[in-house]
């Protein structure tokens, strides 16, 4: 695997990040359907990476490495089930809570907290392709 790729897919990340605010959001913002587009992309994004980060945590971790995450060490070490456990809830956390959000009017945070979820899942999976086993 070329040394870059972790480079190449931080720097996506960062386009896509920035691509997200390229709108700006009116200070009120108006009521629309949770399930809209921008919620869906954002979704499918954060569902990829997750899903890419369990996949080479789970590799790394079945080839002698170890996690990091203080929180999500006991679940990614207990194994497969483990750490399709962790890895779900943390979607599914961050659907809750932005849905949370959603329903109380605060539409800027529900957005938020994905695009958040999207670059901490993007660190992960740029951090465990640097140390790729």
């Amino acid at each position: 695997m070329n040394h870059h790729s972790p480079l190449r897919l931080l720097f996506l990340l960062f386009v896509l990040y920035g691509r997200a605010f390229a709108q700006a959001l009116p200070d009120a913002p108006s009521r629309h359907k949770f399930w809209d587009r921008q919620n869906k992309t954002l979704f499918i994004v954060h569902a990829g990476l997750e899903t890419a980060d369990f996949a080479i945590t789970h590799h790394n971790l079945a080839n002698g490495g170890r996690e990091l995450n203080p929180i999500g060490k006991p679940f990614v070490e207990s194994g497969t089930a483990g750490q399709i456990t962790f890895f779900a809830g943390r979607t599914l956390a961050t659907l809750g809570v932005s849905y949370a959000f959603h329903r109380t009017g605060h539409h800027k945070l529900e957005r938020a907290t994905t695009m958040f979820m999207i670059g901490d899942s993007g660190y992960g999976v740029a951090y465990s392709l640097a140390h790729h086993r």
